[in-house]
């Protein structure tokens, strides 16, 4: 280990040296947990062993580390999948977009229509000035 730091932990009164590149600060307050959780066995079962409630807590922190594990991918997948979904909706509103264009151009397109073809009924709708011509029909 490089720049280990030389850290000395007390468990049940027995003092450790761990050589570690954690904090001290760190696996002190680790090793407060430990020492905490092993007396309160052995205050509350006054008969059992160190070893028991030493091997006690060990089931007790892996069964946690399991469960922390477990949920953390669970979030994961959880992430992943919303991830999934957010990429899957992008797509979508990229298209409703694109067809919006599409939409918007049209409208355009038939909006200019319109007023073409209202400005050929309007000439229609005019009679004719200084043609002289006669329509046959209006008599």
């Amino acid at each position: 280990m490089n720049n280990a730091n030389q850290v000395e932990i007390c468990i049940n009164g027995v003092h450790y040296h761990i050589a570690t590149n954690e904090p001290a600060q760190y696996l002190q307050e680790l090793a407060h947990d430990v020492d905490t959780q092993l007396q309160t066995l052995l205050e509350r079962n006054p008969s059992m062993s160190f070893n028991d409630a030493a091997v006690l807590c060990l089931l007790n922190y892996a069964d946690n580390y399991r469960r922390s594990e477990e949920s953390a991918d669970h979030m994961r997948n959880q992430i992943s999948d919303y991830l999934e979904d957010a990429a899957k909706a992008r797509i979508e509103v990229d298209e409703a977009n694109r067809r919006i264009e599409t939409f918007q151009r049209e409208r355009e397109r038939l909006r200019q229509d319109i007023e073409r073809l209202t400005k050929e009924v309007e000439r229609y709708k005019r009679p004719e000035k200084n043609t002289g011509s006669h329509d046959p029909a209006r008599k």
